[in-house]
């Protein structure tokens, strides 16, 4: 019994030895090559063609692991793209398209029409909600972390906002219930950037009160590049922070950054720190250790080898080369080796193959495709065959849209239409008036690469049906709209083209509403007795003076579904 008291004695003395009132927080250093002056270089800030296109950032997302890698429907609908004349409104570069964009797409485009680097809207993911590096245990947890991505809208001393509430927001903007539009973090960064007074471009920094202090109230001035302003820190993680700390804006870029986020500990720190990590050498810069031969080319955080040929034709500073310690070497991920540039035809030298490099891929070229887009044999670069193994690999180059293909084997007639094949039936061809003459022959292998999209459609004003269905359509604007018999009749549908097609290939248009009585028409339906009047495209409720001043005409009777059906 004695020794049970004594082990509780001594697990007290321990718990007593570890108490909150003596235990201490782990601190690190702060990097001396931090200058809190200025955060990242004016031309880094502004350069959108870091990675060149959203293939490039998706790619990055990969190689770090992040969760914004994911491209399911699922995930994409936790992004909360919003409708198409929400996303006109926000000047949004890609306001049509009918599906979901990636993260990747979204964070491309924002940057593209704001003029903002990607990479900066990266870190800033990283630094506010660590959505390129960070693991989220629960749906919940991560969905909060994409609602407030950039921590946009989310002020220091307020609750945030809650119109900014999702990532396309946080990045494009929104608006509010009265329908004021309001700026998103890339172009709210891009206008402090930029900002002018009096035609002199001054930079937008914190707004300070009459002491230079961003914390200060009442505010009485916005800062701007020159000026040395106080800023407020967080306490803790860093050893020597101080609780304020003077800043002077060195540049336009680092005036927005500290208006964006009004602290140096650990805000911009941290943005400088995952800058200076991932992005610290601008893409093109060439790295090598000391001790070893080969040689790398930074691209947008990672290290890529690369081959005399590439060196030459990309112009890397090989007599500029950085020298890095292992530890640095080792800190980029290393790629596959640099290709040579997009455009370029490339063949290995002990195999037959012509590629065309596009998307920083080797893109295989079939023979008639060689041939359709005019590429010349004098134009190919013969490469060792290593070299060309290395580069990666993507599909065959498609042929041109409008192009008629099949395979060698088997039957099916496509067009290519928007980088899709569209299978052709029988009747659809022949209503288009295609001719086998035009019709090029590819291996089935390279078909079967080529994605595939809906059927080919009928050309304007033809009216389709199926082989089992009496239902007549009339296709107008790649949409199908169901005619009645008294429509048929009245709009003289049964002297266009009619033609039958399959019910896979009708049920693959789009329905629209029901092709309408002509304008002018007089309708009522069979179980009412409103009266309609049909003015562009579109029933009209006539009233009974409306009724008496048209002279009572006699109204089309129809089936009341058929009425209720029209808009």
């Amino acid at each position: 019994m004695s020794q049970v008291i004594k082990k509780i004695i001594g697990i007290g003395l321990l718990f007593l030895l570890v108490s909150p009132a003596n235990f201490v927080l782990a601190q690190t250093s702060i990097d001396p090559l931090f200058n809190p002056n200025l955060l990242i270089p004016d031309e880094a800030f502004g350069d959108v063609g870091t990675f060149g296109s959203s293939a490039g950032i998706q790619k990055f997302l990969e190689l770090k692991g992040s969760v914004l890698s994911n491209t399911t429907p699922e995930f994409l609908f936790k992004l909360k793209e919003p409708d198409t004349l929400t996303k006109v409104g926000l000047e949004d570069l890609q306001p049509n398209l009918t599906r979901l964009r990636s993260a990747a797409e979204l964070i491309y485009d924002a940057g593209r029409k704001w003029g903002l680097n990607p990479q900066v809207i990266l870190v800033l993911l990283q630094k506010e909600q660590s959505l390129i590096t960070g693991t989220f245990f629960s749906d919940s947890d991560l969905q909060r972390a994409l609602d407030r991505a950039v921590g946009f809208g989310c002020p220091d001393y307020e609750g945030c906002g809650d119109i900014f509430v999702g990532f396309y927001r946080q990045l494009f903007g929104s608006f509010d219930p009265a329908g004021n539009r309001w700026l998103g973090a890339a172009a709210s960064l891009m206008k402090s950037f930029r900002t002018e007074v009096g035609g002199v471009r001054v930079g937008r920094g914190p707004m300070v009160d009459s002491a230079s202090r961003s914390f200060g109230r009442p505010v009485v001035r916005t800062s701007r590049v020159g000026d040395t302003i106080i800023l407020d820190n967080t306490n803790g993680g860093f050893f020597g922070v101080a609780g304020q700390q003077s800043v002077t804006l060195g540049n336009f870029a680092t005036a927005a950054l500290y208006r964006y986020t009004p602290h140096v500990f650990n805000g911009n720190y941290n943005f400088w720190r995952f800058y200076s990590s991932w992005f610290k050498y601008p893409n093109g810069t060439v790295i090598q250790h000391p001790g070893i031969l080969t040689q790398y080319v930074v691209d947008n955080g990672t290290k890529r080898p690369f081959s005399a040929f590439v060196a030459q034709q990309r112009k890397f500073k090989v007599d500029n080369v950085i020298l890095v310690s292992q530890t640095e070497l080792d800190s980029y991920l290393t790629e596959k080796p640099m290709p040579p540039l997009d455009g370029t035809l490339i063949m290995g030298d002990s195999e037959g193959t012509v590629y065309l490099v596009q998307d920083s891929v080797k893109l295989p070229i079939s023979y008639p495709v060689f041939v359709q887009r005019k590429f010349s044999f004098a134009n190919v670069i013969t490469l060792p065959q290593a070299e060309i193994a290395s580069y990666g690999q993507g599909t065959y180059v498609p042929p041109f849209d409008g192009t008629l293909i099949k395979g060698q084997i088997d039957p099916t007639v496509y067009m290519i239409d928007g980088g899709l094949k569209r299978p052709i039936s029988f009747e659809i061809f022949k209503i288009r008036k295609l001719s086998f003459a035009k019709l090029m022959i590819l291996s089935d292998a390279e078909v079967l690469t080529i994605p595939l999209g809906p059927f080919l459609t009928p050309p304007n004003l033809v009216a389709i049906k199926t082989a089992n269905d009496p239902t007549i359509y009339w296709f107008r604007d790649n949409i199908k709209r169901q005619v009645s018999a008294f429509v048929y009749k009245q709009r003289g549908v049964a002297y266009f083209p009619q033609i039958v097609i399959s019910d896979q290939e009708l049920a693959s248009i789009p329905t629209g509403t029901p092709f309408p009585p002509r304008d002018g028409s007089i309708i009522k339906g069979d179980a009412s007795t409103a009266i309609y009047k049909m003015e562009n495209g579109l029933k009209r409720l006539l009233t009974a003076e409306e009724y008496r001043r048209l002279g009572y005409p006699k109204p089309s009777v129809l089936a009341q579904t058929e009425v209720d059906s029209y808009q």
